[in-house]
């Protein structure tokens, strides 16, 4: 398959050109854009220059950065929030729910440890039972069982859109649905999809969705958010509370208040502005350049890679043809530590993970860094 040329993918690819090395991790860390480069330094200087009389033009920027971040979601800004990162999203929605004994949870028996722990804790508070799903012998969720797990009793179904070692889809709409039709709210991990999928969380039904900027995204370290429908919403108790939790910022305390009723109640206090407004240029960057558009070139780039690993008579453990950017793989020990070893000292970045060697390309890679990691597999085997 060609390559997309002329085309607002190739604006994309130059906005990394500063990245050093051929980086294959996109489902653990991406580089960041030359424009959210200049956003940091921007704030940066912003606040070194002009510290609190920069307070009404950051607020404005926080106002347009909510709703374009939102927006990218589908979501309406008062049903967004912006958190630390996916583990204290995450946490939020488990810990903030009104769980007791009797109750269910369900999730994936693959999930990773920041969306599992949240609900193995909520669960040991509450007396609810967590049932963890197994997945089939291909390490892909097991779609049959995860559905009858889902029955009266059930109050949150919590699981990944994408599984972080195999790349495993969910169909969130199939799966919605169906936990709507028993009573249970849907909260999802969205970390290892958004900024590689398209999603609109209005028209899908999910009622939590969580992600963070430095996966897929390709953003800073340290930024998370979410989105969370209003019917959920009301059975939330916010975990940490401060001004933001009764939008009472900068005024003495009022022992009348009342918490808002946006999910900004969820934000207690002041915001890491750097790495907000970075991930705000980040989606201004994936809305121009539009989500389809990338999906469609990460789909491009895994299939060569896809291809090109059956040629070298290795199993997939990825579907070949599954959506999604991560595709991972299993070496026999010493040629696992060969190729790992090598990828290492041609500066490749790929990732290990449990038994899978798991290889993440994103749009702004190239068909030569994909070329390139092959030789090195080839290579692995004498």
């Amino acid at each position: 398959m060609p390559s997309i040329k002329g085309s607002e993918i190739q604006k994309f690819k130059e906005q990394f050109r500063s990245r050093e090395g051929i980086h294959l991790n996109s489902a653990g860390q991406s580089p960041i854009s030359l424009r959210v480069q200049e956003r940091v330094r921007e704030v940066v200087e912003l606040q070194a220059r002009h510290a609190s009389f920069s307070d009404p033009e950051l607020v404005s920027m926080l106002t347009r950065a909510r709703s374009r971040i939102a927006g990218f979601l589908g979501a309406d800004p008062k049903h967004f929030a912006f958190a630390p990162n996916v583990a204290s999203a995450i946490s939020q929605v488990a810990l903030g729910f009104p769980l007791k004994p009797g109750d269910r949870v369900v999730t994936i028996d693959q999930e990773y440890s920041s969306q599992f722990y949240p609900w193995k804790v909520a669960c040991e508070r509450s007396g609810a039972e967590l049932k963890v799903v197994s997945s089939d012998a291909h390490a892909q969720v097991n779609l049959d069982q995860l559905f009858d797990s889902i029955r009266p009793g059930v109050k949150v179904v919590s699981v990944s859109w994408v599984q972080f070692k195999t790349g495993s889809i969910l169909d969130l709409r199939m799966l919605g649905e169906h936990c709507n039709k028993n009573g249970a709210f849907l909260a999802v991990d969205g970390i290892q999809a958004l900024g590689q999928l398209p999603f609109d969380f209005n028209s899908l039904p999910v009622d939590f969705i969580a992600g963070a900027a430095h996966k897929w995204m390709a953003s800073l370290l340290g930024q998370g958010f979410f989105a969370v429908k209003p019917e959920l919403m009301k059975h939330l108790v916010p975990l940490q509370i401060g001004a933001g939790t009764f939008s009472a910022w900068g005024r003495d305390f009022d022992p009348k208040a009342s918490m808002v009723e946006t999910a900004s109640k969820f934000e207690p206090g002041a915001f890491s502005f750097v790495s907000l407004f970075a991930l705000d240029s980040a989606v201004e960057l994936f809305l121009e350049t539009e989500m389809h558009g990338i999906e469609a070139e990460i789909a491009r780039l895994s299939k060569v890679l896809r291809e090109g690993i059956l040629s070298l008579g290795i199993s997939l453990s990825t579907p070949k043809d599954q959506r999604g950017g991560i595709t991972s793989f299993m070496l026999e020990p010493e040629r696992e530590s060969r190729f790992l070893s090598s990828c290492r000292n041609s500066g490749i970045a790929v990732m290990k993970r449990g038994d899978f060697i798991r290889i993440s390309p994103h749009a702004y890679n190239e068909d030569f860094e994909i070329e390139r990691v092959l030789e090195v597999l080839k290579e692995s085997a004498s």
